[in-house]
């Protein structure tokens, strides 16, 4: 059911983007499910991840070279059913805010902290100049 409980989801939010701003990749690691069993899939070419590892070991190498800018986010809606939820976001690159990138997080508490199984990020295609 949807939350209007946001606070939580608002925070976790802002500590992924700061691990990016940061360039952590522990913080990062720990933002994730224990099994490492994460499904990644993103807005950029050849960056989809089928585990935590390979994922990882992506992000790492965009934080070797990448250039990184802070993101803006709006719309942010959340369902909840007891220790799953879906988090779901209109994220914005603050050098180029169109088109919109529509991000979903799958989250699952453990221990009680929200950790993340699924990512999926695409360009908002209603945005797209043609």
């Amino acid at each position: 059911m949807k939350t209007d409980n946001l606070e939580e989801f608002e925070q976790l939010l802002r500590q992924y983007n700061q691990c990016f701003y940061e360039r952590d990749i522990e913080s990062l690691r720990n933002m994730y499910v224990p099994d490492g069993e994460v499904i990644y899939f993103d807005n950029h070419a050849n960056c989809d991840s089928s585990d935590l590892e390979t994922h990882l070991t992506k992000v790492k190498e965009f934080f070797d070279s990448g250039t990184i800018v802070e993101l803006l986010s709006e719309n942010l809606t959340v369902y909840q059913f007891g220790d799953a939820a879906c988090m779901v976001v209109t994220v914005r690159y603050s050098s180029n805010p169109q088109p919109g990138v529509r991000a979903s997080f799958f989250l699952e508490k453990h221990l009680l902290q929200w950790k993340i199984r699924h990512i999926h990020f695409s360009t908002n295609p209603n945005e797209v100049k043609t």
